[in-house]
């Protein structure tokens, strides 16, 4: 991963954050001290409700008795939720 000086993102933001884009990572380095990290974000891909309903329609159906019985060997039965 290329490293870079605070004073470099500052004066050359755009042209890294153009590389940021086209999926390049940098180490922000003080002195000789890596203190950060400029890294692509993952984009969000949303779903259509038409792609979440076909999804939902496709998993397998839930055993209730045993989703109570994994419940129950799971979670503590002493929690108390006030209404």
């Amino acid at each position: 991963m290329p490293e870079i000086t605070p004073s470099e993102l500052r004066n050359d933001s755009s042209r890294i954050l153009s590389r940021v884009e086209h999926g390049e990572r940098f180490t922000v380095v003080r002195g000789n001290t890596p203190t950060a990290e400029v890294i692509p974000t993952q984009r969000r891909q949303y779903q259509s409700r038409a792609e979440i309903i076909a999804a939902v329609a496709a998993l397998p159906p839930i055993d209730i008795e045993r989703f109570h019985a994994d419940l129950d060997a799971h979670v503590d039965g002493d929690i108390v939720v006030d209404e």
